[in-house]
């Protein structure tokens, strides 16, 4: 079976709750009114309390607390907020999968800790809007989840990586293709943009080409993250081509920061979109 047929199957299961589509097509739109938007969002109490959670954050570093959605969509714009929606939408999303299989708690530390390194180093390179990185590194593994619940059996043997059998070839083996391809399927039948969907279907690519910075971010990102939930089997230098920080600019310092500041902000986005992970805050 392929990528696109696991990720047809399980698109019921895993489609978007209707207020969350809903905020999409407004923020789509050119004649919503931001009060509009603010009206779905505050339909759904959960969302609401989240959105402003997050709005709240360290990752946006605002001045002032941000207490209500209006105030959150003029000082964090339209862009944003759809972005902090969709992320915790998909968490409410995989919630409905039985994740008995596999370690969850890894599953979303992983994901968490790409959104972060992302979403730093886009801002490092200059690249707008750095928002779409972090949802594009939060997406990045969502097919773990897709293969999850089609085949229990075989997401549990893809976990069984190690220092020299990497992630992403072990999945290769048991299933015939990587959790990125499969994860980008899913997300094409989700309609996301190309600029998120594009970068995560190429993460594994060793292709790069300073043309296609998405592309190298994510790449960049999915490593970090992986080495920095399991230093016992992976270093960046062993998983990450010097080249790739060579076309993006970047230096180990920029690197050090990004681990960094993921490790501070981690737990706390984890504890406001998974919170059966963290009950600390």
């Amino acid at each position: 079976m392929q990528a696109l047929q696991y990720a047809q199957n399980v698109a019921d299961l895993f489609a978007l709750p209707e207020g969350y589509l809903r905020v999409k097509q407004l923020m789509d739109s050119d004649t919503a009114s931001l009060d509009e938007v603010a009206e779905v969002i505050l339909l759904d109490p959960v969302l609401t309390s989240k959105l402003l959670k997050l709005a709240n954050s360290a990752i946006y570093n605002l001045p002032y607390q941000v207490e209500s959605v209006s105030k959150a969509l003029l000082v964090l714009g339209k862009t944003q907020v759809y972005n902090l929606v969709l992320s915790i939408g998909i968490a409410s999303a995989c919630s409905k999968v039985d994740t008995a299989a596999i370690d969850l708690e890894r599953f979303w530390e992983q994901s968490v800790n790409a959104a972060l390194i992302a979403q730093f180093l886009a801002q490092c390179c200059g690249l707008k809007p750095s928002d779409r990185f972090y949802v594009a590194g939060l997406l990045h593994n969502i097919g773990e989840m897709v293969v999850l619940h089609h085949n229990s059996q075989q997401a549990n043997q893809c976990q069984n990586y190690t220092a020299d059998e990497l992630p992403w070839q072990i999945q290769q083996q048991v299933l015939g293709f990587t959790y990125a391809r499969c994860g980008a399927e899913l997300l094409h039948l989700w309609q996301l943009p190309d600029s998120i969907v594009e970068p995560i279907a190429l993460q594994h690519s060793t292709s790069f080409s300073q043309q296609n910075k998405a592309q190298l971010i994510v790449y960049l990102a999915a490593r970090l993250a992986l080495t920095n939930q399991h230093p016992e089997l992976y270093t960046s230098k062993q998983l990450v081509d010097p080249f790739v920080l060579e076309l993006l600019e970047l230096s180990q310092p920029d690197i050090i920061r990004a681990i960094d500041f993921c490790n501070t902000e981690g737990l706390f986005i984890l504890s406001v979109l998974n919170p059966r992970i963290s009950t600390i805050y």
